[in-house]
């Protein structure tokens, strides 16, 4: 079937555009053939494409108007797999491209003003999508192992009915340095703890899919 999953945040520095290209190499690495659909003014995963290891090949299209869903929808015809990664802040672009996703994915750093913006997002992903409102999640990125205020914050969303994945994106440095030449993790440390957290956040989201599309 095919699949669209969109990473989306109105809180700038979340690790939205890190989330999507690196969840696209995984996939690409594992022959699943998925596309980025770079929908961000700011371009960010086509910087990285243009870098040395250009994520492996992984394709990205460039479409940072209202209709980068419509494209979205060509590509993921046949059974494709599509991640649309999405501006950074309010737009038409993001509330189209929700509306149009089988998934949606809602990076939010461990903080108390990030969750502020989340929550901005999620009220913008109940009232745009109408009646096909899609599956999301939570992400907590940039955390710190055992940290205090991770806890509290998981704990804090949990008790206020949103959605999280177990799964974290830990802050590691690997992230930036993977990124200076147009790689992510999966293809720097294959075997690495980032690697491993990408992996097991790919995992979670392709559980939640498939128990979706089964029912």
């Amino acid at each position: 079937m095919s699949t669209i999953i969109t990473v989306a945040t109105m809180k700038g520095g979340s690790g939205k555009s890190t989330l999507a290209s690196c969840l696209a190499v995984h996939w690409h690495l594992e022959g699943r053939h998925p596309t980025i659909i770079d929908a961000d003014p700011q371009r960010s995963i086509a910087r990285l494409a243009a870098r040395d290891r250009a994520l492996d090949g992984v394709p990205v299209v460039e479409d940072a108007t209202e209709y980068a869903c419509n494209a979205a929808h060509r590509l993921s015809l046949g059974g494709g797999l599509v991640i649309i990664d999405t501006p950074g802040f309010r737009s038409e672009i993001t509330t189209k491209c929700l509306t149009a996703s089988d998934f949606v994915l809602v990076p939010v750093k461990a903080s108390p003003f990030d969750v502020d913006r989340m929550i901005d997002t999620l009220n913008m992903l109940t009232k745009s999508a109408g009646d096909r409102r899609p599956m999301f999640r939570c992400l907590l990125t940039q955390t710190t192992r055992d940290s205090v205020i991770a806890k509290h914050i998981r704990s804090e969303l949990g008790a206020a009915g949103f959605p999280l994945l177990e799964s974290e994106m830990t802050n590691r440095v690997i992230y930036a340095e993977a990124a200076l030449w147009g790689a992510t993790p999966s293809l720097m440390e294959r075997a690495g703890a980032a690697a491993r957290d990408i992996a097991a956040i790919a995992a979670e989201v392709d559980n939640i899919l498939a128990i979706r599309q089964a029912a």
